[in-house]
């Protein structure tokens, strides 16, 4: 059984966004001022800065997790949106104020991206070998994400891209990982998926058939009982020649 594509998350599998917050939702920091320097400059009335992310901190946890149980998709501007609401009630903010809003959070975030080491050797050691997708968990739109795709010149090595925020497809339910296949014309059973959150992207790429190898470059996630990666890597330098033992073995 041929290995034909090996898809990848994103944040914390090839880029660092986390800057200098070693919790989430702490870091999201960057993102929240810069939105609420954004509406200040429109002269709105806001209240202490402290109170807006903190407002953030506490709704964003139960919608993220509304979005990964595939309740509810989550999109930045709604977001802000939801915080602004808490904070000031009815407040009539024009959607335009929305979407420039979010566009600062997202800049603010991405500034401080670094590509984690081992990203374009790793890639570039299986280009061409097998077909190369990407799949993000992430409230943030592909746009901002393909820019720090280029910045870094790694936009090249995929054929394939899914954002959840843009489809309101969301790991680990199966629906984006077999999606992606779809766009590569692979099926499952010779997809690998890697990524370094067990609960969601190896729990979720099992659940659509594909095997599953964790990048353990942080701690930020847990173990979870029951989750067993098919392979543990923890640079991406490693996974050449962990695709090559397992191709063996196959044939």
């Amino acid at each position: 059984m041929k290995i034909e594509a090996v898809v990848f998350d994103l944040g914390g599998t090839l880029i660092e966004y986390a800057g200098p917050y070693a919790v989430w939702p702490d870091l999201e920091t960057p993102g929240l001022l810069a939105a609420y320097d954004y509406f200040q400059r429109k002269g709105m009335a806001l209240p202490a800065f402290e109170q807006f992310r903190d407002t953030g901190f506490a709704i964003l946890p139960g919608r993220w997790q509304g979005a990964v149980d595939g309740q509810r998709n989550l999109r930045l501007v709604d977001f802000i949106g939801e915080i602004l609401h808490s904070c000031l009630g009815a407040n009539g903010v024009q959607p335009t104020w929305l979407v420039e809003a979010g566009n600062a959070y997202q800049d603010a975030i991405c500034s401080q991206a670094y590509l984690l080491p081992g990203t374009v050797a790793g890639l570039e050691a299986i280009n061409g070998q097998y077909k190369l997708g990407l799949l993000s968990n992430t409230m943030f739109t592909g746009d901002a994400h393909i820019s720090d795709l280029q910045r870094f010149g790694i936009d090249k090595y995929f054929d394939a891209m899914l954002y959840s925020a843009d489809t309101a497809k969301w790991k680990p339910q199966p629906d984006p990982y077999l999606q992606v296949l779809a766009d590569l014309a692979v099926d499952p059973a010779h997809a690998v998926f890697i990524g370094d959150a067990p609960a969601h992207d190896v729990a979720g790429a099992h659940a659509a058939g594909m095997k599953a190898i964790l990048i353990r470059n942080s701690d930020r996630f847990p173990m979870v009982e029951g989750v067993v990666p098919d392979g543990v890597i923890y640079e991406l330098t490693e996974l050449p020649k962990l695709l090559m033992e397992w191709q063996r073995e196959l044939d």
